[in-house]
């Protein structure tokens, strides 16, 4: 099931999406994942910047401004899915107080030179994926807003009552890129033998005319399992090219199973696609 979104409804949770923890300013996200090591590292657009204003509540600091295409978040409670329309996107900050309180987060605004948006609601998604975390929610970090994909600005700024935050410009580029197209491959090995590793392989093709940022959010089914999330899955990817991404997968040495096998299905909003691999005794 590939999630699909409501505009100017979700949740708000998170400490960062699998999509993706902080880095500096302007760099692709550095992103954790609970998956082996070998597997590749997944990238989101994003500005990393800091910088304290004053309110009347005391000292409200931004940072960790990012953007992405679409949102790694549970679609039931065993498993995760992408969120965002092909015509949406999201910018989410992480604001924190140093006085006495930050505003209440309905108190903050993203505004262009013509446009505002709110924070996204809390009633549709009541939490977002963290590849190091699991599902996290919490209420106020980060911001996250909900903006047209393209966005029409040359300017944006993160508002309260008595504070403003300008957004990076190269953020501001990536948020201008219209949609792109992409089409995937996902391939496994039919089978595995207990004790060794066998690898789950994305390949990804932009095929548009302008560079993008692919999202995906990739399940498992058995053995010993019903379903359980695997990881969050972001690579920009420039136009006419290809990026590959490998997740190691090494069954447990002991399973209940009678006839073991490993299902891993990705989805992203494009559908869905899967692949069985058969696990053998030693």
């Amino acid at each position: 099931m590939v999630l699909r979104s409501r505009r100017g409804v979700l949740q708000l949770g998170g400490a960062t999406l699998a999509l993706l923890a902080g880095c500096t300013s302007n760099s692709n996200l550095e992103n954790r994942s609970t998956t082996p090591a070998t597997d590749t590292p997944t990238t989101t657009s994003s500005t990393t910047t800091s910088r304290p204003t004053t309110t009347d509540s005391g000292d409200v600091t931004v940072e960790n401004v990012r953007a992405t295409p679409a949102l790694v978040a549970p679609n039931t409670p065993d498993s995760i899915s992408t969120l965002g329309e092909r015509d949406e996107q999201f910018v989410l900050a992480t604001v924190a107080g140093y006085g006495m309180s930050i505003p209440d987060r309905d108190k903050f605004v993203l505004e262009t030179t013509v446009d505002s948006y709110p924070p996204v609601d809390k009633s549709f998604v009541y939490a977002l994926w963290d590849d190091e975390d699991g599902y996290t929610s919490i209420p106020d970090d980060p911001l996250i807003f909900s903006v047209p994909k393209p966005l029409n600005a040359t300017e944006l700024s993160l508002r309260w009552p008595d504070g403003d935050f300008a957004v990076d410009e190269a953020l501001i580029q990536t948020l201008t890129r219209p949609p792109t197209d992409f089409v995937t491959e996902l391939s496994a090995p039919k089978s595995v033998t207990r004790g060794y590793e066998a690898s789950v392989t994305l390949t990804v093709e932009n095929t548009g005319s302008v560079a993008g940022t692919f999202v995906g959010a990739l399940n498992r089914v058995g053995p010993n399992v019903a379903y359980t999330p695997v990881t969050g899955i972001s690579l920009e990817i420039a136009a006419g090219e290809s990026e590959t991404w490998t997740h190691s997968y090494a069954p447990s040495p002991h399973s209940t199973d009678d006839d073991p096998a490993a299902t891993f299905h990705l989805n992203w909003r494009g559908g869905r696609q899967s692949k069985i691999i058969d696990v053998e005794p030693v």
